[in-house]
Order: structure tokens, then C-alpha cells, then sequence
């Protein structure tokens, strides 16, 4: 039997979690500044990326942690452009975006040190 690692105490987990608590919060707090469409693509990046980071988690096989790390980096980097996009433009206010940047900022450097543990355990 395989031992599967428990996503929850795992830190990476928790800092996605915080991010998409502060995506859904913001889009909550600033709902009528941003759109309906935007709402929900904030919205689905932030939950996309807890779920590609508890698959990477999970996931025994190096090849596929590193996909689902990499595609976890992809849309936290899609949903920053967007934050940023939106702050720019008024629609999301200073607190907010620099809260999701925080957020975004940790799970970006843990996501990266994983690369690093997963790397070596891979040569």
C-alpha cells in the first residue's frame, strides 16, 4: 500500500487557500466594480490553483508533481495579471490587491522551493 501524503498540513496548501480566500473576499467586497465574467475567472484561477498544488501534493510520480506544480505557477501568474489588471483600472481597491499579492507572493516562493525538493529527489 502507498502512503499518500496529507495535503492539509501541507504549507503550500495553506497559503493557496489563504489566496483564495482573499480572491473570493475581494470579489465580495468589490462585487459591483467587477464584472460578472471577471468574478468568476478570479474566482475559478484561485480554486484551479489549490487543486493543481493538492494534486501535486498527492501525486507519487515526480513527472506528474512537476506538471502540476508548473500548471499551479501558470494560472497564479494568469491570476495575477488579471488582479493587476483590475487594480489598475480602480476596480479592485489597495488593500485588496496588495492582500492577494501577499498571498500570491508566498505561495509563488513555496511553490518554487518545492520545485527545488522535488528536483533533488528526482537526480
Amino acid at each position: 500500500m502507498m502512503w499518500v501524503q496529507d495535503f492539509r498540513k501541507n504549507a503550500l496548501y495553506q497559503r493557496s487557500l489563504d489566496l483564495a480566500h482573499e480572491v473570493y473576499r475581494t470579489v465580495e467586497i468589490d462585487g459591483e466594480n467587477i464584472g460578472e465574467k471577471e468574478a468568476i475567472q478570479l474566482r475559478k484561477r484561485a480554486v484551479r490553483i489549490t487543486k493543481k498544488i493538492t494534486h501535486a501534493i498527492v501525486q507519487q510520480n515526480i513527472k506528474m508533481k512537476f506538471k502540476s506544480l508548473n500548471e499551479a505557477k501558470l494560472e497564479l501568474e494568469m491570476l495575477l495579471k488579471q488582479v493587476y489588471k483590475l487594480y489598475d483600472k480602480k476596480r479592485i481597491d489597495e488593500f485588496s490587491g496588495f492582500n492577494i499579492d501577499c498571498c500570491a507572493n508566498q505561495v509563488m516562493k513555496l511553490l518554487n522551493f518545492y520545485f527545488g525538493v522535488y528536483r533533488e529527489k528526482r537526480i
